[in-house]
């Protein structure tokens, strides 16, 4: 029970230090996840706190890179391979190697090899960390690449760096050479089990669906078992385990076109419910550092010790020789982002400023044994005091400056070209869902019909609604005339059809009190309708009682004759409003553009209406589908764009966002759920 009362309280704390952050979002949400995890320490529960590492890596760290990966752009991944490697290898280990003698130098008591391991707890950057402290700010869209793209592999190379180092102080004995060749045979050996257990897990899922066993209760527990799975897999092997869950998710973002086709229905499920895991997780990573904090500060005091000066010094040192080295390496374009040559130096102080470090830092930080030979490990506490502090100076700094040198996310996004954009993307996905399903176009148009509904409150044009209406009539027209030149229709069926959308035009061409004159004519029609009906009834009762009047059978016969005249009649006409209404969305189709959509949503509301009352149909599952294929037209219509560089990353960002809460909405509308 302690187990689950432990896991409940680190939810409830996330949870409250989300609700507070909307209310101050000046302070980044990552504080309030740390003071919300130190409120926690003060619970009998969490008394000196101690985090299994193996667990951490496992339940949090692993899943979380999974995600990282799956959403990861491997096309932008394949072209910027000298940029990953500059960063995440190359940099990572002469960071290692240089704070590794910096940490011994200002520390002499500390043993070199144990330098070194602090070195490679502090190197690793968090993305996710990132995008935490820059949510509101538009980071310079190279600069965020490099950042994402490097900390999908810098872990495992602070991961290795920091094994080699403790192995070499828990035995005593390095080799260069066998460092070096461990350190290829972790990180390739990682890559290789990760590349194997992925396509072998994207095989098994799209077998699931194949096989009809695709329902949410089997697919998403697979999925976000997959992980899991994959990292104790090369942890067995004593491979890296963290590249190996990178390598899987980044083989299912390859694979995502396949796994899209076997499976629209649950993609949004699958979506949501991994954005709501990994923000969780991402929360519990701060929230135990919070918690932690005490005990590692209790720690030290009970050890006497008089180097707490020593200590925050060794972790300014360390924060600003990074902050250095990396300004350096991306100021002179060793990260292989190619920034033009004016924008270098803003470029350099934004990715020197944005390496923050956050979940693996945290998590090696604590993986550090608690005993050696019987004997407490020498220095535990220490050296997660100095990363707890690297921490919170790589969070604290960047909070305080970035703002000063980044232009708000707001602020970039031109209203007028937000407002463009966002029709451009709904007429795209309305055009491509009318183009490349014409084979359910009652379902297609019920789905464009609510699509359109997006433009809120812009009121479309009367004239040009008139004019619409009257074209459109005259395409439908066209359509019955060319049934019956065609002999597929009768000319008789064919002119009464006709005659009811000319009236029909003429009725809706009027003014008010035309109409209302309209209105009073059809009353006045029903009631002499009515007694006309009276006196024939009255004439055919007295008819009744002389001889020759046909008996209730013959009359009972030409009612079911009647009733079959009318019930092809009804056929026919259905028919051709059929006909008629496919005319119409063609011609629609054909007239749409991005300024005139509000205009066709109004005429094509009204042909909707009136198809529906004669085609009446359950089409909600075939509904789910064309919704989830026409958001993701519009997801398209923007990568594109972005892809482009048409539209500014902020703007792409905010309709990402857009899309995303329709997409929600809409289907919760649609499911009824």
């Amino acid at each position: 029970m302690e187990i689950f009362y432990a896991v409940v309280l680190l939810i409830v704390a996330t949870i409250a230090a989300n609700l507070v952050y909307p209310y101050f979002p000046v302070i980044p949400q990552a504080f309030y996840q740390i003071f919300a995890g130190a409120l926690l320490s003060f619970v009998p529960l969490f008394h000196h706190f101690v985090l299994e590492p193996e667990m951490f890596m496992l339940i949090i760290i692993a899943p979380m890179m999974f995600h990282d990966g799956q959403n990861a752009d491997t096309h932008a991944l394949r072209k910027h391979i000298p940029s990953v490697l500059s960063m995440a290898v190359i940099l990572a280990v002469l960071t290692v190697i240089l704070m590794g003698y910096v940490s011994h130098a200002v520390i002499a008591s500390l043993p070199l090899a144990l330098a070194f391991a602090l070195a490679a707890i502090v190197t690793p950057t968090d993305a996710v960390a990132v995008s935490s402290i820059t949510t509101n700010m538009a980071v310079p869209e190279k600069v965020m690449g490099m950042l994402e793209r490097e900390s999908l592999f810098n872990d495992a190379s602070g991961l290795v760096a920091f094994n080699l180092a403790l192995t070499a102080f828990i035995t005593g004995e390095f080799s260069v050479q066998d460092g070096v060749e461990h350190f290829f045979v972790v990180f390739l050996g990682g890559l290789l089990i990760g590349a194997i257990l992925g396509v072998l897990f994207i095989w098994g899922r799209i077998y699931l669906v194949q096989t009809g066993m695709d329902s949410t209760s089997v697919i998403v527990p697979y999925d976000i078992l997959t992980p899991f799975v994959i990292y104790l897999a090369a942890e067995h092997f004593e491979l890296s385990g963290i590249l190996a869950v990178v390598a899987a998710g980044l083989l299912r973002s390859a694979a995502s076109k396949q796994i899209r086709l076997s499976s629209t229905q649950l993609q949004l499920v699958s979506r949501s419910t991994w954005r709501i895991l990994t923000s969780i997780l991402n929360g519990f990573v701060f929230v135990l550092l919070g918690v932690s904090l005490p005990t590692v500060w209790h720690n030290i005091q009970a050890e006497h010790t008089t180097a707490l000066p020593s200590y925050l010094l060794l972790a300014v040192i360390l924060y600003l020789v990074m902050f250095a080295l990396r300004y350096l390496w991306i100021r002179f374009d060793w990260a292989q982002i190619h920034s033009a040559p004016k924008d270098q130096r803003h470029h350099a102080l934004v990715g020197a400023l944005s390496g923050i470090h956050g979940t693996i830092t945290l998590a090696m930080a604590f993986s550090l044994p608690l005993t050696l030979h019987g004997q407490a490990f020498p220095f535990r506490n220490t050296m997660i005091f100095i990363a707890a502090v690297v921490i919170i100076l790589s969070l604290l700094i960047p909070a305080i400056v970035l703002p000063l040198i980044l232009p708000s996310r707001e602020q970039e996004i031109d209203p007028e070209q937000a407002k463009r954009e966002r029709q451009n993307l709904i007429a795209y996905a309305t055009q491509q869902l009318t183009l490349e399903h014409p084979e359910s176009p009652d379902e297609t148009q019920a789905v464009v019909e609510i699509l359109n509904s997006q433009y809120g409150d812009h009121r479309p044009d009367r004239k040009l609604v008139k004019d619409l209406m009257i074209q459109t009539n005259q395409a439908e027209v066209a359509r019955i005339q060319q049934l019956v030149d065609e002999n597929q229709l009768a000319p008789a069926y064919a002119n009464r059809y006709v005659r009811g959308l000319l009236w029909k035009t003429r009725a809706n061409s009027r003014l008010s009190f035309a109409g209302f004159g309209m209105w009073f004519k059809y009353v006045n029609h029903r009631l002499t309708h009515r007694l006309r009906h009276h006196r024939n009834r009255n004439h055919h009762d007295r008819r009744r009682q002389q001889p020759g009047f046909p008996t209730d059978a013959q009359v009972a016969a030409l009612k079911t004759q009647r009733e079959q005249v009318h019930a092809n009649l009804r056929t026919v006409f259905t028919s051709m409003e059929t006909q008629g209404y496919h005319a119409v969305i063609e011609t629609l189709t054909a007239l749409a553009t991005p300024d005139n959509q509000a205009e066709i949503n109004a005429v094509r509301s009204s042909y909707n209406t009136r198809h529906r009352r004669f085609t009446q149909r359950d089409t909600s599952d075939l509904q789910n589908e064309l919704f989830i294929q026409a958001f993701q037209y519009e997801y398209n219509y923007v990568r594109q764009q972005r892809l482009n560089h048409t539209i500014p990353s902020a703007l792409a960002d905010d309709l990402y966002q857009q899309i995303s809460t329709d997409q929600m909405l809409y289907m919760q509308e649609i499911t009824g759920d």
